[in-house]
Order: structure tokens, then sequence, then C-alpha cells
């Protein structure tokens, strides 16, 4: 049943990208379904004769697809009028993905039979029947009033980023991908550039830029580039379309005459501007679920302890792991009925942390660690983690402890005070 859901969604997709270009593209509509097809047999016939792929190859494999994706999106930049972009965005858009589809397929029955290509078969009709179907019954529909060809390499690449990409047989979204892609590129570049400004200085030191090689070798830095190559295409059409110079209406005598013509000219502009925002809006979603998956929301459950006297001694490493993870952990003990609730961590720079699970502005709910942030659970306000220890506003009220070895030590009695002074009623 996986296997249906699959290949009915990667024949849907090829269902609406074929629908477009030939919609769009009426009289090359042969020419682009034959296209279409021999595409997608050539990417079958390549993973027959190359299955498996492996090493080196497979990399190579996957890579072209992932790039794919962004190689139709940047033709939106130069794209005419002419067939030949939207031939080149169908082999891309179609051609490996039809190969994956097959290496999946492929797989299926390696480890559950031939019947996998049932289910397989089953979706790929299933989403030629849609073509078909939607083909015939708009087939008196004119796209090119909506849909200009630069708008078709945009609502292409939207179609790709929306169903999936180089890890759509997975949960790992298409944009997701890229930003790995280009933080691992990144990762790499970094500490060649990095290298160039050595300074020997009795051995190998860090340069002074070296916290800005930090910073543009970030995960934050990756999405922010990811952001720019998704959307600077579609802002250029969006605008280029915008700006188009009005119809002349100086040999137009009738006021109506010229208001007619004006009103047409504004309403081609929505019509055509309409699915190049609808595209923008639909790849803000995408980035910021993807902004999430990467950052995802960690919120611990507080681990009760027992407390004997008044000091509490917290292990840095342990069973409960190493506070040099980065991470929020978190503590509750009862007093007179009371609970008491308070967090440690270690911060980008070495620097270990306490603090209330609370601050001395909002209700005390507590907070969330997300990406490089901690985030008030009641206001939503994110604290940059470097910032954690420092009082005042909605940072996590900070607390007074000591380091013996490996563990944390605090006194219950400063935790209740403090907890009394910026909480308590």
């Amino acid at each position: 049943m996986a296997l249906l859901l699959i290949t009915l969604r990667e024949f849907l997709e090829y269902s609406l990208i074929l629908f477009l270009i030939t919609g769009v593209y009426k009289e090359h509509r042969k020419a682009l379904i034959l296209s279409a097809a021999i595409t997608i047999l050539a990417g079958v016939l390549l993973t027959l004769i190359n299955h498996p792929v492996t090493g080196l190859a497979e990399k190579m494999y996957s890579g072209f697809l992932f790039y794919s994706f962004i190689m139709i999106l940047l033709l939106s930049l130069v794209s005419t009028g002419g067939i030949v972009y939207p031939l080149i965005g169908v082999i891309l858009a179609l051609l490996l993905p039809s190969a994956i589809l097959t290496e999946v397929v492929m797989d299926g029955v390696s480890l559950r039979g031939g019947g996998v290509y049932l289910y397989a078969a089953t979706g790929a009709l299933m989403g030629v029947v849609v073509f078909i179907v939607a083909t015939r019954s708009l087939s008196g529909l004119d796209l090119r009033r909506f849909i200009d060809h630069r708008s078709v390499m945009i609502i292409i690449a939207t179609l790709c980023f929306l169903f999936g990409g180089m890890n759509e047989f997975d949960d790992t979204p298409v944009i997701v991908s890229l930003q790995r892609g280009i933080y691992h590129l990144l990762s790499s570049l970094i500490p060649f550039l990095e290298g160039t400004f050595l300074i020997p200085h009795g051995g190998i030191v860090r340069p002074p830029c070296a916290g800005f090689f930090d910073y543009l070798g970030s995960q934050r830095v990756a999405m922010a580039i990811t952001a720019i190559i998704i959307f600077m295409p579609m802002i250029y059409v969006f605008l280029r379309l915008m700006l188009s110079p009005e119809p002349s209406t100086e040999g137009i005598e009738k006021k109506a005459e010229r208001r007619k013509v004006i009103s047409t000219y504004i309403d081609e502009l929505i019509r055509r501007g309409t699915p190049v925002v609808l595209s923008l809006f639909i790849s803000i979603v995408l980035l910021h679920s993807a902004n999430l998956r990467l950052n995802p929301v960690y919120d611990p459950e507080p681990m009760p302890i027992i407390v004997e006297g008044d000091e509490i001694e917290i292990p840095l490493t342990g069973q409960d792991g190493d506070i040099s993870d980065g991470r929020i952990r978190k503590y509750s003990f009862d007093y007179k009925g009371e609970t008491y609730r308070f967090l440690i961590m270690m911060r980008p720079d070495g620097k270990v942390i306490a603090a209330l699970d609370a601050c001395d502005i909002c209700p005390p709910e507590g907070y969330i660690q997300r990406g490089g942030y901690i985030v008030c659970k009641y206001c939503g306000t994110p604290i940059p983690v470097q910032s954690m220890g420092e009082s005042g506003g909605c940072n996590p009220i900070p607390l007074e402890y000591r380091l013996e070895d490996d563990r944390l030590i605090l006194r219950r009695s400063h935790i209740i005070k403090t907890y009394e002074r910026w909480v308590g009623d």
C-alpha cells in the first residue's frame, strides 16, 4: 500500500507538470508528451541497467537530481517563448525521479516479492488517468491567459519542491536537502578560506576573523542562501511582470475605450501574477516547515530529584548525557507542596549556566529549545543561547552555583528564595 501511494504521488506530479506544459504550449503537445514518455522510459532503463547504483555513481546520480530542480527554477530567469526550455524542464523534472521510483520498486520486489509490481502499476495507471481526464476536461482552458513561459518554470519547480525531490521516498523535504547540501559545501569551503588567513606564530593559530568564518559556515547562513536561491527567480519574474509597460492609449479618443484598455491590462497582470504569487506563498510555507525541521523543538520533561539537605548535586556527564551537547536539561523538586523547576546547559562558549525554568516577566510556563534559541512558552520570545545567564527581560532567571569536578552544585534555599522573589505571588 505504501508503494501504491508513492507511485500515485509521483505520477500525479508527472501529470500536473505535463498538463501545465502541454496546456501552455498546445501547438507542441504531441512532441511534449512524446518527450515525457521517452524521458520516463529512459529513467527506467537507466535503473535496470545500473541497478544497484553504488558508491560515487550513486552520489553523482542523486546530486544531479537534487540540483536539477534548482536548474528548473533558474531557467525562469532566461526563458523565452521557445519550446527548448519547457523540453529541458520536462527532462529534468521527469527523468531521474522516474529512475529513483524504479529503484524503489526493485528494492521493494527484493524485500516483499513480485506483488509490489501491482501496486506500482496501479499508482502509475491512476496518474496517467488523471492526466488524460484533466486534459480532455480542460481542453478549452487557455492556460496562456494565466501562465507565461517564465511562470511555467516557476510552477514546475514549485511542484517539484512540493511533491518531493531527491529524498521524496522518505520524510526529508527537498528544501531540507538543499539546505544541508549548501551547509556541507560551506563546511568544506570554510577551512580552505580560513587556511588562507592563518597566521604562523609559533604554530597555527586561528585568525582574528575566525568568528566570521564560523558564522559563515553556520546552518543559518545555509538556510539564508537556500531562501535566496528559491525566492530570487520568483521575485524576479513577478517584478518583471509588474513593471511591464502599460499599453499606450494616445490614439484612443473615447475615455471609455481607454479605461477598457487599461482594465484589460490590469486584469492580465492579475491573472499572470497570481500563479507566481501562489508559488511564492507555497515556497514560503515549505521553507518555514523546512526551518522547523532543521531546528526541531526540544522540550525535555523536568527530571524529579530528591533533595536531602540544602545542596543539590547535578552530574554534568553520565546516564543523562553530556552537558557539552548544548541542550537544556531540566530538573524539579518539591518543597512544602510547591514544585520548583530549574534548568542547566552549556553555552557555545563553554560556560555552564544554571537558571530557573521561568523569568520575572511572564507566568512560569518554562522554556523550550529550538536550534540556537531558548523560547519562552508563554510569549514565544526567542532568546539566543549565548545570552543565557544574563538577567532581565524574558531571559531565564540565573542561579548561583559552583562547579566541583564533573558536578554542578546548587543550594535549594537559594533556588526557593530566587523563585519567591521574582516569580512567586
